[in-house]
């Protein structure tokens, strides 16, 4: 039989476990650091992408109230061409009825002119 603690080795562990360990705590320390700078380089990524949003959606609001404002011109224009467009037929007709009445006045002159029985036109 052995003493007391013969077994014990004084609480030191072998050196192949402790390189181990020592392996293992660099790889976590290194891929803590490189996820630490992941992080940050996507957060400015999101940074950038948020502010490029809100500028985004700034130029929309301006294009949307322009296209709206450019949307009220075409209105008015269509509005003023339609009255145009009325305002021609009406003088169209009035011309059309004018020119009527011209064409009564003249026949009637010639009807005043001609003597009566020739049936002939003077020129």
């Amino acid at each position: 039989m052995v003493g007391f603690g013969a077994n014990r080795r004084g609480g030191r562990l072998p050196s192949l476990v402790f390189v181990a360990l020592l392996v293992v705590i660099a790889i976590l320390a290194f891929n803590c650091w490189n996820a630490s700078s992941r992080q940050a380089l996507l957060q400015e990524e999101v940074a950038e992408l948020q502010s490029q949003a809100k500028r985004t959606e700034v130029a929309r609001g301006r294009l949307e109230k322009r296209n709206s404002d450019l949307m009220g011109k075409v209105d008015s224009h269509k509005k003023q061409l339609e009255q145009k467009e009325a305002d021609y037929s009406h003088l169209s007709s009035q011309l059309q009825a004018k020119d009527g009445q011209v064409k009564k006045c003249e026949d009637s002159k010639v009807k005043q002119r001609l003597p009566r029985g020739s049936g002939r036109v003077p020129r």
